[in-house]
């Protein structure tokens, strides 16, 4: 690849992992709070739900967020989400009520056994995968190990594990943001075609190795910072 795209890509970069970023997109949920746990929990939860038009996704996420209280930890560990079992009243898009009671009981059931999130996966295997072993039975939790890209569950990777302290929380000090993955989902995906990042045609963790290895070479060390120049290309249109 030239330099002048690597230039331009970093150019993209700083110009989106800016504080300003935050304030826009869902990201926003979990730096409400600065207690490790609040922070997965929000973050967990925010991914979940983040599907389609950004305003929509937000303003589901202000709903969510309004049952926390202020402390989504203790709102999972005190079992308040049990009043939504069965539930099957629509919550967002394709969810119900009961989805998100699956969600908060797989949740609770890590916090049985773990400190924290970050405790249940183990930081030499496979990042997503780990995650999907405690959230397989939620629905809207896709299987890594098929192929998946899993959009969502690297966008919360990200803002866990990544450390400049901008737009990413970084509180996960025991997972590398060298082995992070771009996330990808069809507009990404456009966009790396466009820059000729990749000629796959479908979003998949193929696509996200091959557009993440090449972001290693323009961030070492940190290659899902070009997630921001990703997302620039497409708010610039």
């Amino acid at each position: 690849m030239s330099e002048d795209l690597k230039q331009y890509i970093k150019q993209l970069a700083e110009r989106y992992n800016v504080t300003e970023f935050i304030k826009n997109d869902p990201v926003q949920f979990p730096h409400r709070y600065k207690e490790k746990r609040d922070i997965e929990v929000s973050a967990m939860i925010t991914q979940w739900i983040s599907y389609g038009n950004r305003k929509a996704i937000i303003e589901t996420g202000n709903k969510l967020d309004a049952l926390f209280c202020g402390a989504p930890y203790n709102y999972i560990v005190s079992g308040q989400w049990q009043k939504f079992k069965d539930e099957t009243t629509s919550l967002y898009r394709f969810y119900k009520w009961h989805d998100f009671y699956m969600l908060c009981s797989a949740l609770y059931q890590v916090y049985k056994k773990y400190d924290s999130l970050e405790d249940a996966i183990d930081p030499e295997g496979d990042y997503s995968i780990e995650l999907y072993s405690h959230f397989m039975d939620v629905n809207g939790i896709p299987d890594p190990s098929v192929g998946s890209a899993s959009k969502r569950i690297w966008m919360m990777l990200r803002w866990l594990v990544r450390r400049d302290g901008i737009v990413d929380l970084g509180v996960w000090m025991k997972l590398s943001p060298e082995r992070l993955l771009i996330p990808v989902d069809v507009h990404v995906l456009q966009e790396a075609q466009k820059l000729g990042l990749t000629q796959r045609k479908s979003a998949s963790i193929l696509v996200a190795r091959e557009i993440s290895e090449f972001m290693a070479s323009v961030f070492p060390g940190d290659p899902v910072k070009g997630d921001f120049a990703l997302f620039g290309l497409g708010v610039d249109k």
